[in-house]
This record gives structure tokens, sequence and C-alpha cells, in this order.
């Protein structure tokens, strides 16, 4: 009793703060956080630590969710807005009402959303894609892509488009996310699962990727041939492509993009005037040049929501192609940068989402769609700007243009369904907590601090006690050796009775010494 008194006084208690409690534990996770530089703990850290809640699910995972789902409201908002300005003077001039085609786009921007919702709230979603119905949909999308050739609609010198009376489908727009899932399909059977071999993965690869560029090529549509080869190689190249690989494929689009210049004198015009706009500004510089100088007008803070002037018949599909231009106007070089941060916080927002996908599957789903958007708004921006030729391709969410719009909400849905899947428990999970002294669902609650081994059980042996967990009951004590049985001391530093084992034939000290006869009731060796 004197040394418990002792250790007791000895042990230190826990410091108080000035308000007379102990510390609270965000300062305990403040230290540990800078210990380890903000690092995501992992493994065991993780599942002795309960993790902060949002919404009922972990912060980690709810986070980047929630940031993704407001910069694409966000940005839904403000391409209707934009959409309204921009095309206001252009369907007044071709006898519509002004809200035309804003109407038009916020019911494209409508249905993207009902598809966003049904993604969300069907179970198993990405099984679903990875078992049967990824190469269905690419199925589809090339069916359609097959049928611009025959009864496609005529624009612009290219044959991209089928009318089906309310709108005009571009096949190529939905062919982006269905390319996506079977790229995503392909790679995780061959880097993680190890289920098809380097032949079965390089020939569907080259029929899943190949054959509907030949259609779009010949549409020709060289900027979606661009996004999607840059999807499909940095998708590679993220899955674990080797560096010499990736080296040849760079080198291969290089020289591709070379050749297509070559093949067509147009293509070889554009990147003409993107040397030097104003050398024909009234002819291929004309769109250049306009944008250019919108750009210029707007200044640093803008001439202000609805007061373009470009847009009066003077810049060709203002609301379309070459909307930048006019959000350069009216937002100034400032709105212009924090529309920007906008759209890049939505792209970070998705590869955290990627980051957090509980399989290699959905990693690669939430990074193609990224990638898309992103290569997308570049390839639109640079060229509105003048850093690369214009291609003709769409701002995503901001452009007018139903396809273009449905397509985009369709790659925000896989983003979000990726996060969805996030919180799924994995099999090694459910064997994680199957080896763990409490679940994940005790981690932080009253337990921590306790005993989970049960009500303490005290058994007499000679000289000292033996406290059994719940586990021991019905275990009794093997006798005590004769040559190591010592009379009970005071305290708690009695020599501890190994019994007849072993240990103490190694101890003995002639072959004279017999050992007392074992009990039939055997010691368990967590009795030692």
């Amino acid at each position: 009793m004197g040394n418990d008194t002792k250790m007791q006084e000895r042990t230190p208690r826990p410091r108080q703060d000035a308000r007379g409690g102990v510390p609270a534990r965000r300062d305990q996770a403040g230290a540990e956080r800078r210990r380890t530089g903000g690092r995501r703990q992992s493994g065991a850290a993780q599942d002795g630590i309960a993790e902060r809640l949002i919404a009922g699910v972990p912060a980690r995972i709810m986070r980047p969710r929630l940031i993704f789902l407001c910069c694409l409201v966000a940005l839904v908002a403000f391409g209707l807005l934009m959409v309204y300005s921009a095309s206001a003077v252009e369907a007044a001039s071709d006898g519509y009402a002004p809200t035309h085609y804003l109407e038009r786009q916020a019911l494209f921007a409508l249905g993207g959303t009902i598809l966003i919702v049904v993604m969300a709230f069907i179970p198993n979603l990405f099984d679903h894609f990875k078992r049967w119905l990824a190469w269905p949909l690419w199925g589809v999308a090339l069916v359609l892509l097959a049928a611009v050739t025959l009864v496609g609609m005529v624009g612009g010198g290219a044959q991209r488009w089928i009318s089906l009376g309310f709108f005009t489908l571009q096949p190529s727009e939905l062919l982006k996310p269905a390319l996506i899932l079977v790229v995503a399909k392909l790679l995780s059977e061959y880097y993680a699962e190890r289920a098809i071999d380097i032949n079965t993965y390089a020939a569907r690869m080259a029929i899943a990727v190949g054959v509907p560029l030949v259609f779009i090529i010949v549409q020709p549509d060289l900027g979606t041939t661009l996004i999607i080869g840059m999807t499909v190689f940095t998708m590679m190249f993220l899955a674990g492509l080797p560096v010499r690989y990736a080296l040849f494929f760079v080198a291969v689009i290089a020289v591709g993009g070379v050749l297509a210049m070559i093949a067509a004198p147009y293509r070889l015009q554009r990147f003409l005037v993107t040397m030097d706009p104003w050398a024909d500004p009234y002819g291929d510089g004309y769109q250049a040049t306009l944008a250019i100088m919108a750009f210029a007008s707007g200044g640093l803070f803008g001439r202000g929501i609805g007061n373009s002037t470009i847009k009066y018949n003077y810049l060709p599909e203002a609301h379309n192609d070459y909307i930048l231009a006019v959000i350069g106007e009216e937002l100034g070089f400032v709105g212009t940068v924090l529309f920007f941060a906008v759209f890049a916080l939505l792209i970070w927002s998705a590869f955290k989402i990627a980051s957090e996908s509980q399989t290699v599957f959905g990693r690669l789903v939430a990074e193609g769609c990224a990638v898309v958007l992103a290569v997308q708004f570049l390839v639109n921006a640079l060229g509105i700007i003048g850093v690369l030729p214009m291609t003709g391709k769409t701002l995503p969410f901001i452009s007018y243009g139903g396809s273009s719009m449905i397509a985009s909400m369709i790659l925000a849905g896989l983003i979000l369904r990726a996060s969805i899947e996030s919180e799924a428990q994995t099999v090694y999970d459910m064997r994680r907590d199957s080896f763990a002294v409490m679940s994940r669902a005790d981690a932080g609650s009253a337990h921590v601090g306790t005993s989970t081994a049960g009500e303490a059980r005290p058994r007499r042996t000679s000289g000292f006690s033996v406290y059994d967990g719940a586990g021991a009951g019905g275990r009794q004590a093997a006798p005590a050796h004769p040559r190591t049985a010592r009379p009970a001391r005071d305290g708690s530093f009695g020599r501890v009775d190994l019994g007849p084992d072993s240990a103490d034939r190694l101890r003995s000290r002639g072959p004279q010494v017999r050992r007392a006869p074992r009990t039939s009731s055997r010691r368990d060796r967590y009795d030692r």
C-alpha cells in the first residue's frame, strides 16, 4: 500500500490551463499536425484517432466535396449570367426574345443537374460502370460518331453535329465521359488488378481510343482530338506509365500536331495568326484582334456586367467560343483572374477527391474528368488570349451549348460520385476492424482511457496477485515450484513465479532437482 501511494505521488498530473481544466484535445492535435507537417496520418494512427466529421462524413472526404460543389454552382450560375449578357443583343437581332439563349442554357443546366442527382443516388454506380456498363456507353457514343458522317450537320467547314429538332447534338462531347470510364477500367485491370496481360491491354486500349479518334479527325475536329489525347496520356501516366514511354507518347503527339497543320493549310494559317494576329486584322486575324481589344477595353476592373460593346455584332460567337472575351471586357483583369481562380479551385478539389478514392478505378475516373475539364478550359482560354491557335472549343460550364453543358455536368457528376464512394468501407477496412481492440465507431468515445479486456478478476498465487481479463475465466494457477517459491513481500516488487517450464530447468543447479508433477489444469501462455 505504501509503495502504491508513492508511485501515485510520483505520477505527474496533467498540466492545467488558466481555467483549471486540462488542455483541450485540439492542442494535442495541433501539436501532432506541426510534428507531421500537416500530412495525413495513415494506418494504425488513423484507426486510433477519431476523425472529425462533417455531416456524418469524414472531413477529409467532405471538405473537398463541399468546395467542388460550391465552385460548380458558382460557375454554372456565372455562366448563365454571362450567356445572357453576351447573347441578348444577338437574340434580339435574330428575332428572338433577349432571354432566348439564357432559357435554353438554363434547361441544359437543369438536365445536367438531374443527371448528377441520379448518379449520386444510384448505389455502387462505379461497380456497375466497371463490370458491364462502360463498354456499352462507349459503344453508344461510337454509333453517334459514325452517324455524324452520314447525317451530320455541316457548319463552319466541319461536320460535327446531329440535329434532334429541339437542339443539335455533338457526339464528340458525349464521348469524353464514356471514354474516361473505359480507359479507367483498362488501366485498373492492367496496373492494379493484373487481370489482363500486356497484349490484351494494348489491343483494347488501341480500339477504345483509336477508333473514336478516327471518326473525330474525319469531321475534322483537331481540338477534341488534342483534348482526348492529352487526357488519355495523363491518365496512363498517373496509373503508372513508365517515363520513357511517356516521353515517346509526347513525341508522337507533337509530331502528329505538326503533320496535322501541314495537311490542312487553314490550321497552319491559324498558327501564323497566333504568332502575329495584327498581320491581317480584317481577315484571318479578325476574331483574334477583337478579343485582344475586348480585354484591353476592360482594363483593370471592367466596364460592368452587361456593358460590353464587343458583343454588338462585332465579335462572332460572342456567347459561345469567345465568351471569355466578353468576360474580360465586362469584369476586367481582376474579375477574370477571380474567375480563373474559382475554376482552378474546382480542379484542385477534384484531384483531392480522387486522392481519397478507395479504388484505383474511382481515382482514375475522377482524375480523368478533372483533366478533361482543365485541358478544355486551357485550350479555350489560351486560344482567346493568343497563346495557342483557336480551335473552337467551348469554355466548360460557361459557353452556350447543350452538348457542352450536359457533357461537363456529367464529368462533374462522376467526380462527385467518386467522392461519395470514398465513404464506402473496403474489404481491407473490415479486416483491420476485425483485428482491432476497438472498432472505428468506438474511437474517441467513452472507451478511450479504459480497459477493453473486461472486468478484472484477482486470484492469489504464491507471493503475488494475478489479475485475469475477461477471457481467462475458469483457469487455475499452477502450483509454485518448490525451489522458486518465495514468501510474500510488501509492495509491488515481489518475485514473479514463472512456474515449471523450460526456464526453470535451465536455472536448475543439478540433476538431483525433483520437479513437481504437472496438474491437469495446464497454464496458458498468456498467464505468464
